[in-house]
């Protein structure tokens, strides 16, 4: 096995770049040991590369159509050249003596960016030094490519924000930067390179009456994601070698570089027309595609037959959950991927342990269907390394991965920057929503993603914040006609409006009355700009009896839980507070419960484990509850394992919550058909919902939570009487028919006709807390408003940033802690790092280690900030005094 990154170790001639000496500018230096001599590659070189890498990704079919989608026009041969060209200049501002200097090891904290930004885009600028780069630059052989000044800042812009965002405008530019010292001359090296990229596209300079080059925003927005991919590409040293390696240098290695580009992006699958060929030659027949299964079920046989939807027209696909959606994306892929109208797929479920199962699954299938042209499915979940079914190892240093077979299949899953830049991703949907939130780095995300076909599984409404970021990145996905399959068991009807409009501008009235959307067809497919399709019945109608149960009777019912899973039941029990989870599961151990076990520890199903026990526990929870002969075992989980996971409980126990997310619960025990224990029979679930007037007691005059209430309500679930709502609906019925009730507990519980309605006959408190938390939840979807990606505005008016509401929501500020050695974990694995949440890690200063370290019994101990912590088998938490 190789590493990812190793470098080669080839006599070292005396060649160009190897010395810091002469008047080249540098780009890239290393050296294999602290002893051993630095290499060095110039900015010619380097800028060459890139430039050949860029070209090659717009030359894409695929980019090249949404590329053109986002102009407003087709790109002529002219406009590709002018792309590669400007893509060379990313590093221009490498040019200057202070960033030379700091690959000499001089000057440390001397950057690129922002000198030659500052320059050439700031407002602060001497105009002489202006003046002086633009003529280094030859703009006088450019300056006409554009039809206004503002044309010109956005590519400088899109192309300097190669490195996640564009500097902060801040003090002038450092004119002595670009002055000539020490034999070297920064603006003579500066017109060096730009001579070398012109020579490398006499396409982009020799176009009489070329058209002026697109500058719209949302076309920059994309390009700037493809130059910082480029970036990436482009500096991978184990395909673009330096020149003491043996290869080309100066301008003659135009011609090298873009047959390696060509070369890398079929090998990293960016270009997947091995996976097509193959693809073409598999049979659009289901008994062929799936000769395992007997029949297509509706959405497997609508997806097959329909005609594939238009550049940018997203699809919904609602079915019970269950029913083979998985299947039916898989297919709807394969067809948009055989006429070419995706180069791969991002498959986007709601939690991780989702991904992981999913994952497997995907592989079996393509692998069947595609044989050796199958491309690499990837699981792009942060923790992981896993490319098919090979597992990836991080190495020492932490600047490269270990992989089994060859690592150009694995490079899109060795960071999560890049996992939308993958062939076949199979991730958590915080992931895609990344790529249209100001964050840094998140064109490098929307950017390449255009290139493939987005599903959604278990889109919802409950959550208006991710809600909003969601249909944000689904805009500008449709605008450069991108393809996206949202799917669904539980969509509400304003939600399903809003990823169907165009931009999700809803118009008002446009939402139908209570009445008329619990009377919609479902299940259903629906196209953007059309109506709302029934598919033909399943012929599955399943009928679960709910049981509501008072939470103060919880002793009571954990005695019931344990005699179950004592009696050969397989129990689920979800929580929705990881407080509340740990009790259950502590409780139950008191009692003997036969708890779910992980490498022979007994132990819940939560997040908030390291990525080696993660792993373990998730595979533990699916072999537990998805065989067909099974011991009884309770799995106390919280809502990890509510949704996207192929388990099956015996007998489900949970706490209540939207109509939405209860109905994902409930989907848990009724997901297949095999024999059960003897009284467990009958499918049932048991609901942990408090009555209003218990509830009542933490709700002011104003309507404002006080105090923690039962169950997380008020707080993870903010909008009580929507979990009333839910409450009201099971009780009047006793039982939820699967997929006839779908549609109507759905709107029951989100609808604003029927929240409003039962708040005012409940009376106060309830209308007061209704108004507060629908408040709440606009003034989130206000704040997701604000801060994901404008895509009509510049990349300069889209500076990172954001809320940190936000940012703790989709886990942006969580604190990576790692330790100085990798200890023995509770459950076998040697753990190196943990991620801590950003709410719990609070104030701790940057720069905090952990420290007073110890392992002993399946338990690490440290501290970190003046704070005490314990890892063990219920996970990451602060430690107590008493333990």
């Amino acid at each position: 096995m190789k590493p990812a990154t190793a470098p080669r170790n080839e006599p070292q001639p005396p060649t160009r770049g190897k010395t810091p000496g002469g008047g080249a500018a540098l780009a890239k230096s290393f050296r294999e040991s602290e002893t051993a001599p630095r290499h060095y590659l110039g900015l010619v070189e380097h800028s060459i590369d890139v430039a050949a890498v860029a070209e090659a990704l717009a030359a894409l079919p695929v980019v090249r159509r949404r590329l053109e989608a986002l102009a407003g026009r087709a790109l002529t041969g002219a406009d590709m050249a002018r792309f590669g060209f400007f893509a060379g200049l990313h590093d221009a501002g490498k040019a200057n003596s202070g960033f030379r200097a700091r690959l000499r090891g001089e000057k440390p904290d001397a950057g690129h960016i922002g000198p030659l930004w500052a320059a050439l885009c700031g407002d602060a600028a001497p105009p002489a030094l202006r003046k002086r780069l633009r003529k280094a630059l030859r703009r006088r052989d450019w300056k006409g490519w554009f039809a206004c000044a503002r044309g010109e800042t956005a590519w400088w812009n899109a192309v300097l924000a190669h490195h996640g965002s564009l500097p902060n405008p801040g003090a002038p530019p450092d004119p002595c930067l670009w002055k000539e010292r020490a034999g070297y001359a920064p603006l003579a090296a500066l017109a060096d390179t730009a001579a070398a990229l012109k020579t490398m596209f006499p396409a982009a300079f020799d176009a009489a009456g070329a058209r002026a080059m697109p500058a719209a925003p949302p076309f920059m927005h994309a390009v700037a994601g493809i130059v910082t991919l480029a970036d990436w590409l482009g500096s991978d040293r184990t395909v673009f070698r330096f020149p003491f390696e043996g290869a080309p240098a100066g301008a003659a290695r135009a011609a090298w570089a873009r047959t390696a580009a060509r070369d890398m992006l079929r090998r990293r699958w960016l270009d997947p027309e091995v996976a097509r060929r193959a693809a073409k030659e598999v049979p659009l027949v289901f008994a062929r595609l799936f000769p395992n299964l007997p029949a297509p079920r509706p959405a497997q046989a609508e997806l097959l037959a329909a005609p594939l939807p238009r550049p940018g027209q997203i699809v919904t696909l609602e079915a019970e959950t269950g029913s083979g959606k998985t299947e039916a994306a898989l297919l709807h892929f394969l067809r948009l991927f055989r006429e070419g109208e995706v180069d791969g797929l991002y498959f986007a479920l709601p939690t991780r342990a989702a991904a992981v199962q999913i994952h497997g699954r995907i592989r079996k299938i393509l692998r069947a269907w595609l044989g050796g042209g199958a491309p690499p499915v990837a699981l792009a979940v942060p923790g992981y390394l896993r490319v098919d079914s090979d597992e990836g190892r991080p190495l020492p240093d932490g600047k490269g991965v270990l992989w089994p077979d060859a690592a150009d299949r694995a490079w899109a899953a060795e960071r999560p920057k890049r996992y939308l830049a993958g062939a076949v991703m199979v991730g958590t949907v915080d992931r895609l929503m990344l790529g249209a939130l100001r964050v840094r780095h998140a064109q490098l995300r929307s950017g390449p993603m255009l290139r493939l076909l987005l599903v959604v599984d278990e889109a919802r409404a409950s959550d208006a914040c991710m809600t909003e970021i969601l249909r944000n990145a689904l805009a500008q996905h449709a605008a450069a006609g991108g393809h996206a399959l949202l799917m669904s068991a539980t969509l509400g009807s304003l939600a399903r409006l809003r990823f169907m409009a165009p931009g999700g501008r809803v118009e008002r009235g446009a939402a139908p009355s209570l009445e008329r959307a619990a009377a919609l067809p479902w299940p259903a497919i629906q196209r953007a700009g059309g109506g709302l399709r029934p598919l033909r019945p399943d012929g599955r109608e399943k009928r679960v009896r709910v049981k509501l149960r008072d939470p103060d009777d919880i002793d009571a019912l954990l005695r019931r839980i344990a005699h179950a899973a004592q009696a050969g039941a397989a129990v689920l029990f979800i929580r929705n507070t990881v407080r509340d989870a740990r009790e259950a599961f502590r409780r139950l151990e008191e009692l003997g419960a036969p708890l779910l076990r992980c490498a022979g520890v007994a132990a819940p199903h939560r997040g908030r484990y390291a990525p080696e026990d993660r792993k373990r526990l998730d595979e533990a929870l699916e072999s537990a509850f998805d065989g067909k002969e099974r011991a009884g075992v309770v799995a106390v989980t919280t809502q990890t394992a509510e949704q996207s996971l192929d388990i099956c409980a015996d007998f489900l126990v949970t706490d209540i919550a939207p109509g939405d997310v209860l109905l994902q619960r409930i989907g848990r025990r009724r997901r297949h058909a095999r024999r059960r224990p003897r009284g467990f029979e009958t499918p049932t679930a048991e609901v942990l919902a408090p009555e209003a007037k218990r509830l009542a007691s933490f709700v002011n005059a104003k309507g404002e939570i006080r105090g923690p209430a039962p169950l997380g309500l008020g707080r993870v679930y903010r909008n009580i009487v929507g979990a009333l709502a839910t409450r009201k609906w099971l009780a009047e019925r006793g039982a939820v028919r699967a997929p006839a009730d779908n549609r109507a507990l759905t709107e029951a519980a989100a609808h604003d006709e029927s929240l409003c309605a039962l708040a005012e006959e409940l009376g106060p408190p309830w209308p007061a807390h209704l108004q507060a938390a629908t408040g709440i939840g606009l003034s989130e979807g206000a704040l997701a408003r604000a801060n994901p990606i404008d895509w009509s505005a510049s990349l300069a008016d889209n500076t990172p940033g954001g809320d940190e509401k936000i940012r703790t929501r989709l886990g942006l500020d969580d604190r990576r802690v790692v330790l100085p050695e990798h200890l023995p974990g509770p459950f076998g694995a040697r753990i190196g790092a943990f991620s801590l949440p950003g709410w719990m890690a609070g104030a701790l200063p940057a720069d905090a280690e952990p420290t007073d370290i110890a392992a002993a019994n399946g338990e690490i101990r440290f501290r970190l900030g003046g704070r005490a912590w314990r890892y063990d088998r219920l996970g990451l938490a602060p430690a107590r005094p008493d333990r």
